[in-house]
């Protein structure tokens, strides 16, 4: 629970999960609204868990991959748990047009009403 409980290493887990191994600037673009100093921390908090393994491939020029640990790769039945039972507690998605329907204002526009 301690490695769950962070912010964001659910997530790389997860993505590292799906996509194999990825390079820095790779998890950076699927994880946009993490910051760069917020990722590189946790990348070595996971890696000191022995939950990411960092691969240094030599150069020119030098290339350097995360993936899972054979105990990160664990993490998939723990991430599928926690998939169903989110699942059975989230509302569905609501569609645009189901939500103007429900609004009673189908394609209507919102504006601001003037200050009296």
């Amino acid at each position: 629970m301690d490695v769950l409980g962070k912010p964001w290493n659910g997530l790389i887990m997860a993505a590292l999960l799906a996509e194999g191994a990825l390079r820095y600037s790779e998890l950076k673009v699927r994880l946009a609204a993490m910051g760069d100093r917020m990722l590189s921390a946790r990348l070595k908090e996971l890696e000191e868990l022995g939950l990411v393994e960092r691969r240094v491939s030599p150069g020119p020029p030098v290339r350097v991959d995360y993936g899972l640990s054979e105990v990160g790769r664990e993490f998939r039945e723990v991430g599928l748990a926690l998939s169903r039972w989110g699942s059975r507690f989230a509302p569905p998605a609501e569609k645009p047009a189901q939500r103007q329907r429900r609004n009673g204002r189908r394609g209507a526009v919102r504006t601001a009403r003037p200050a009296p």
